[in-house]
């Protein structure tokens, strides 16, 4: 089935021989005052399990997130999830490689910033933590520095990536990137097209490696018009136009 255009100045929807990677927080839902307060559609994760039906399973969220917190806004049966950027997937692989968390210094000391600072919040995650700070905007260069000098006493488990209004420390090798280039080696995945869609800096690793094997990047900002809104209903039609033709084809399978 080709590309169809599903309206003047949208990209193309997926075809059967897609393989689709979302990011969650700015892509599937707007951005919230804290992480618990973001609102998922009702119908979000019905057309999702649509897409993934369609697919053959080959559709998978990867995201910042933390598994547990996935699970619970996504309540979708055999969604594929890539979580903490990567370095959790569920289903797992058969050999994860090993993953440093945070020592409970940091995790102290986060908890410290957030209480210091009225409306910071300390976001913790099996791997590594975020200090959030959209409510606190003048705690942003503590919110920071405290990152920075964390990741700098294990500079090779751990590094910072700046995020919406927030500083992250995660492990060092884990990116949205190498994320998908594992799931790609699934059966489910593996000679698909991979169409990546994010929305900020630490989707840039997922969408460079989709164009590494042949597939293609959509920003939110500049494709969607910076509107999650406008790209679930480009989800919506895809699941429509997939569902209408002869279901999961495997690529090259005519």
């Amino acid at each position: 089935m080709a590309d169809v255009i599903p309206e003047a100045g949208l990209p193309p929807l997926p075809g059967p021989e897609s393989a689709l990677f979302l990011d969650f927080d700015g892509t599937l839902v707007e951005i919230a005052a804290r992480p618990d307060l973001v609102v998922v559609p009702p119908d979000l994760p019905s057309v999702l399990q649509r897409l993934s039906n369609a697919l053959g399973g080959a559709l998978a969220i990867v995201t910042g997130r933390g598994l547990e917190v996935v699970r619970g806004f996504l309540p979708v049966p055999g969604l594929v999830v890539a979580t903490e950027h990567g370095a959790v997937l569920d289903p797992p692989d058969a050999a994860s490689p090993p993953l440093p968390s945070p020592p409970a210094a940091w995790r102290e000391a986060a908890d410290r910033f957030a209480a210091a600072h009225p409306g910071a919040l300390a976001e913790h995650k099996r791997h590594g933590l975020v200090l959030h700070y959209r409510l606190a905007p003048e705690a942003g260069e503590a919110a920071h520095a405290l990152a920075e000098a964390m990741a700098a006493e294990l500079p090779d488990d751990f590094r910072v990536v700046p995020a919406h209004a927030a500083y992250e420390v995660r492990p060092r090798f884990a990116d949205k990137g190498k994320a998908v280039h594992r799931l790609m080696a699934r059966a489910a995945f593996a000679g698909r097209k991979p169409i990546f869609v994010g929305d900020d800096v630490t989707d840039e690793d997922g969408i460079t490696a989709a164009y590494a094997m042949d597939g293609i990047g959509y920003r939110i900002p500049e494709d969607f018009s910076g509107q999650p809104a406008r790209f679930r209903a480009w989800l919506a039609r895809a699941a429509d136009a997939l569902e209408a033709g002869q279901g999961p084809r495997r690529p090259g399978g005519g």
